[in-house]
């Protein structure tokens, strides 16, 4: 099966991140399927407000979905993330899929956003016990951390390893401090 991941320019993406993967199965079977990457919607933010800053909250985490590139454009309201048996997965292809395809688009985005946390929401308990699996057996080795602590809320939940625990060192590197007089636009 060959996987190829790309970014996905797209007129109406505003400030999301979307990318491309292509798969060709070896019975000639082709499929796109879209990655987008998102801000957390606000309606989430409550999941993560006690252990995170308000600020945090709004600006460092960012949430996940896929699905089929053709069901962006389809009538069904159901069709973007309903199940997908067109393309026959073997389990071992499926995991193929989301380690070299969806894993290959959140490296991408981890290595030039630098999030706090990347969220997927398990819309189906068949999807989320994949996650789940997939996560426990390969997060750490592709240098994150895995909260397991959302998984109640169907919540999957990877942090990019850092050397200071705390958000605060994040921030300040993202966004400097200045001082009240440089602010204020007086000469410091």
């Amino acid at each position: 099966m060959q996987i190829k991941v790309g970014r996905y320019p797209s007129p109406w993406s505003g400030s999301r991140e979307n990318y491309l993967i292509g798969v060709v199965k070896a019975d000639g079977r082709k499929r796109e399927y879209l990655v987008e990457i998102n801000r957390l919607h606000s309606a989430m933010h409550f999941l993560f407000n006690n252990d995170w800053p308000q600020f945090y909250v709004e600006n460092f985490i960012w949430m996940i979905s896929f699905y089929p590139h053709d069901a962006l454009f389809s009538l069904n309201q159901s069709g973007r993330f309903g199940s997908d048996s067109r393309m026959a997965f073997t389990r071992r292809e499926l995991e193929s899929l989301m380690i070299e395809g969806i894993g290959g688009a959140i490296d991408d985005f981890m290595q030039r956003h630098q999030p706090a946390l990347l969220v997927a929401v398990a819309i189906r308990e068949n999807l989320g016990r994949l996650y789940h699996r997939l996560l426990v057996r390969h997060a750490a080795g592709a240098g994150y951390i895995y909260h397991q602590t959302y998984v109640q809320e169907a919540l999957y939940v990877l942090e990019i390893k850092r050397k200071s625990a705390h958000p605060q060192g994040l921030i300040n590197k993202i966004i400097p401090r200045r001082g009240y007089r440089t602010v204020a636009g007086l000469p410091a």
